[in-house]
């Protein structure tokens, strides 16, 4: 199946943006093919047209409740999507947390526009939580700033968060969109447009979050991450469609 969401990957330039990576995600991959015990730099997963994907591995901890991310178990590719198979693994809650390399060689870059469409399979995932978001190369946080969008318990609605980079950034810093009406049970396309000095996030084509505070400039990586946020014995699908990429050309 291609597109199960009913809507194409965009591909092509935009005024300002350069397309430089899509996937819709059309070659299959079973359950355990994703699989990383403790190589972050390991390439786990190429697609139809060469795409390739890093995942963080098992020895990762997620954040809130310190559970291994568990990819082997988690991740796979099937009816053209990228399925997140949230249930228990080993007696616990397990996510997963995916990374494309957009240049083909490399995870990074200064500014660009991230499009991903996404949904869950039913209501109730009350103890998995998601955060798509960009990280610094540095690992430097909070002053080298972050993104997340969408982010939320997969139970509820999704928002977004802006944390500010610079100097005396802290982790409560941050612009915050929410109550966008946005459920995560629904097909949505999720987008990031980083510029200098500037975050845009964008609900189907909707400016939800616009900022020009403290806009970090450092290279980052866009992490599809899925973790765990309480506990519980739900189970579901987080699917995606497709993802794309650009980069700035302003």
């Amino acid at each position: 199946m291609t597109n199960p969401s009913g809507q194409a990957a965009p591909s092509g330039d935009l005024t300002g943006w350069r397309h430089i990576f899509v996937d819709e995600f059309t070659k299959d991959a079973a359950i355990g093919s994703w699989a990383n015990s403790c190589e972050p730099d390991k390439i786990v997963y190429t697609g139809a047209q060469g795409q390739k994907w890093r995942t963080y591995p098992r020895c990762y901890l997620d954040t809130y409740q310190k559970r291994p991310y568990r990819p082997d178990a988690v991740l796979s590719v099937t009816g053209g999507t990228l399925d997140f198979y949230l249930h228990q693994v080993d007696g616990k809650p397990a996510g997963a947390n995916p990374s494309p390399l957009i240049t083909g060689t490399s995870q990074y870059q200064s500014y660009g526009r991230y499009s991903v469409r996404m949904r869950v399979d039913r209501p109730g995932l009350n103890e998995y939580y998601v955060a798509f978001l960009l990280w610094p190369q540095s690992e430097v946080w909070p002053q080298d700033g972050e993104f997340d969008f969408p982010e939320g318990g997969l139970a509820g609605n999704a928002g977004g968060f802006h944390h500010y980079s610079g100097v005396g950034a802290c982790s409560g810093c941050q612009a915050v969109a929410t109550d966008i009406d946005a459920s995560f049970t629904q097909w949505h396309t999720y987008t990031m447009e980083w510029s200098p000095g500037r975050i845009r996030y964008l609900l189907d084509n909707t400016v939800v979050l616009d900022s020009t505070l403290f806009v970090p400039s450092g290279p980052m990586r866009w992490q599809l991450q899925a973790e765990t946020n309480g506990n519980g014995n739900s189970a579901g699908h987080l699917q995606v469609d497709w993802v794309s990429v650009w980069a700035y050309n302003g």
